[in-house]
């Protein structure tokens, strides 16, 4: 096999508070043994972002207007040149030896389209928020791999690493998406499952949280309203990962519909708590987690975040169905 070569990517957005300590992250993680060549494609900021960029050896590409991440990333792979691509957030931290491990068990199997990376459950910013959501998306895919999963069909922008031609294959990401979204998601849900990621807990890295329940609450209704205009067979994909969370916050909405019809009337009061044992049933790991991390005042809050999160689902789904019917409408609109 071919030796790697490694071009990281890197969109910046107005990230003056953050880049330069993702940029020393990364040149303190470069190995010898390996070739690499940074590309960073600055998406029109308006602060500092550029000025730092300049004071390391990238190869930074400045765009007169912004694009969002999607465009800034297909075009950083096209201005580089290495056969694996190493994707970055602008607001993330690792430790020095991560990309030796990732690029080493990449250079190990030949069969392998990447490296996955997971998310601390320690996050860069200490709120309630970005700690409790921190800690769930690592609990999620902690459960993942406990139950026997090593690699899987899916990519992280956050920080990760995919073959470049896995990436043509696909054919890069979805540049309608102007604003940071789900564009990874639906990146992976057109990948073929033959290309499989690894997955580990030793691949880690630290990352800045919306800090505020309102930020995360909006950023899940629009991933929900998005994921709705996936093709059927690309929708079952990007489900996979959140099947279990799917199932629990169905039981969630089943719970508040018994206790909103039924006040405190005490049968339908006992199908409230029953529907709330079987949600948290289905997300036992998220629950355990919790209480092993952080104790059971934090666990109790945090499940009535999880419940909230119900909200953004449902309003999410009923909006991208709606699209989806405005959509077809002016499409036979037109045929007419």
């Amino acid at each position: 096999m071919d030796s790697l070569t490694v071009s990281a990517i890197l969109p910046v957005y107005n990230c003056e508070k953050t880049i330069g300590t993702v940029l020393d992250c990364l040149f303190a993680a470069m190995s010898a043994d390996y070739t690499f060549e940074v590309v960073a494609v600055d998406d029109a900021s308006t602060d500092g972002t550029a000025e730092i960029c300049n004071k390391y050896p990238v190869n930074l590409i400045h765009l007169s207007e912004n694009h969002g991440p999607a465009y800034c990333r297909n075009l950083g792979v096209r201005s580089s040149t290495g056969n694996v691509l190493l994707f970055l957030d602008s607001d993330i931290e690792f430790a020095p030896d991560l990309l030796g491990k990732m690029l080493g068990r990449l250079a190990d199997d030949a069969d392998l389209a990447g490296i996955y990376t997971l998310t601390s459950p320690d996050p860069l910013n200490r709120t309630f928020t970005s700690r409790y959501f921190a800690l769930q998306e690592y609990l999620r895919f902690m459960d993942v791999i406990e139950g026997g999963c090593a690699a899987w069909s899916f990519i992280s922008t956050r920080c990760g690493l995919l073959r470049r031609s896995v990436f043509e294959e696909t054919g890069g990401f979805n540049e309608n998406f102007a604003n940071a979204a789900y564009e990874d998601l639906e990146f992976s849900s057109r990948m073929d499952d033959r290309h499989q990621l690894a997955l580990h807990p030793d691949f880690l890295v630290r990352h800045y949280w919306p800090s505020t329940l309102w930020k995360m609450l909006r950023r899940l209704h629009v991933n929900a309203r998005g994921v709705i205009a996936f093709p059927p067979n690309m929708r079952r994909k990007a489900s996979v990962p959140f099947v279990k969370d799917r199932n629990a916050r169905a039981w969630i909405g089943v719970s508040w519909l018994f206790l909103l019809g039924g006040g405190v009337w005490w049968p339908l009061y006992g199908a409230f708590m029953g529907a709330q044992f079987c949600a948290i049933h289905q997300i036992f790991w998220l629950i355990r987690g919790c209480m092993r991390h952080e104790g059971i005042g934090f666990t109790l809050k945090a499940w009535g975040a999880y419940n909230l999160t119900v909200l953004p689902f449902v309003t999410g789904v009923g909006m991208g169905v709606l699209d989806k019917m405005l959509a077809s409408r002016r499409g036979s609109g037109k045929k007419i």
